[in-house]
């Protein structure tokens, strides 16, 4: 039988980055039941630092897809930014700062509209991520069919108060890890759901050669996604340029992905800055790394860490995201590190002993054939939404 499920996601489309953003345009290709029809509800931004209306609202097909797109409303982000950067400072806000916060961020009249309108018509809707107001105000309208796909960080963000009763009482949580699960489970009522996570198909043949060689390296660590402080990628840079100076002249730090994060001047002989990279140069980076490196605490899933174990390349992980760690204990595919010292010793032990790293790699690369093919994760996909659709009812 087939059903109606609507994605509601605050940027969607061909050229959009983001962890999001990806997860969700992967589980409506390759996920969803194909006898199921498919919608997706975003907003006609493209930039998430503007959220201007660059796109054209309206319903398009992209893809097979159907596409509902609608202007993002009028907010105060200044207002927004000092209750966030209170919040983050200082680990909470008052109850009525939290909803004035939840309603000052990215929200669509249009898309709120058609959901509390057009809601009753499909049989689940999808929210994903957590903290915006797409999905806050968003399964307020029918909780009773409202899935939520958080990509739930441990940050403050989550602690808020107001997150309590909304969340409560959606039909179905859809998890990335079994981390995110334990974490959803402390503070919020979750009512039914499971751990799905995100696909990634099998290299299409070795990965292509020549990135090192493009741009004079020789052994290097890499850094891949968004190039931003709350990625933590400064850590990233402080920790490799230190360890560069103190006993591995040779080595370099190169990263890649889009955002506004410079390395410092005086250590640009040390630190690469790459850029945007396509797929195949992003495959070529990783496969050529001696590890990839991943200091940020805020992961519910970590694609780029999937991304370098499908290639055979180790890794270095914050030990603060227990996501990470606890990938790299389930797989042995990688060092979870506390501070510089933990670091240091990593990259020193994977320069001492290539054997270990190549078979770290190799744990790595068993580790997301296994648990995230596609097959698996379509499995689990459906499972979910069956098992919390047959609780509903529907």
């Amino acid at each position: 039988m087939s059903r109606d499920l609507l994605f509601v996601v605050p940027r969607f489309g061909a050229g959009i980055v983001g962890g999001a953003e990806t997860l969700a345009a992967g589980l409506i290709a390759r996920a969803v039941d194909p006898r199921d029809r498919v919608s997706v509800a975003t907003t006609c931004a493209v930039d998430h630092t503007t959220w201007a209306n660059s796109l054209p609202a309206g319903e398009s097909v992209e893809g097979g897809v159907r596409i509902l797109r609608f202007p993002v409303s009028d907010r105060d982000d200044a207002r927004h930014g000092r209750l966030h950067g209170r919040l983050q400072r200082d680990g909470r806000l008052g109850y009525l700062e939290e909803l004035e916060l939840m309603g000052a961020g990215v929200w669509s009249a249009g898309l709120q509209e058609h959901i509390e309108r057009h809601g009753p018509g499909y049989d689940a809707m999808i929210f994903v991520p957590y903290l915006f107001g797409t999905t806050y105000w968003g399964v307020q309208a029918h909780p009773e069919r409202s899935l939520l796909l958080p990509c739930l960080h441990d940050e403050p963000d989550a602690h808020m108060r107001c997150l309590a009763g909304p969340f409560g009482a959606v039909a179905g949580w859809i998890f990335n890890t079994p981390a995110e699960e334990r974490l959803a489970r402390r503070l919020y009522r979750v009512r039914a759901g499971g751990v799905v996570g995100a696909g990634l198909d099998p290299p299409e043949g070795p990965a292509p050669s020549g990135f090192a060689a493009s741009h004079g390296l020789g052994r290097y660590l890499l850094y891949a996604g968004r190039l931003e402080r709350g990625k933590r990628v400064d850590i990233a840079v402080e920790y490799a340029a230190r360890l560069i100076t103190e006993s591995a002249p040779d080595l370099r730090l190169v990263l890649i992905g889009s955002g506004s994060y410079q390395p410092p001047r005086h250590l640009r002989d040390r630190v690469l800055r790459v850029g945007y990279v396509d797929d195949t140069t992003k495959r070529a980076a990783y496969a050529e790394a001696l590890a990839l490196v991943n200091p940020s605490e805020m992961e519910s899933l970590s694609l780029v860490l999937l991304e370098a174990w499908r290639e055979g390349t180790p890794a270095l992980v914050a030990h603060g995201s227990e996501v990470m760690r606890e990938h790299c204990e389930r797989s042995g595919g990688g060092v979870a590190f506390r501070d510089y010292a933990g670091f240091a010793s990593a990259v020193r032990s994977l320069l001492d002993d290539p054997v270990r790293a190549v078979a770290m790699g190799a744990a790595g690369r068993d580790y997301v054939a296994g648990e995230y093919g596609w097959d698996a994760v379509a499995t689990r996909f459906r499972a979910v939404l069956d098992a919390v659709l047959s609780a509903g009812g529907r």
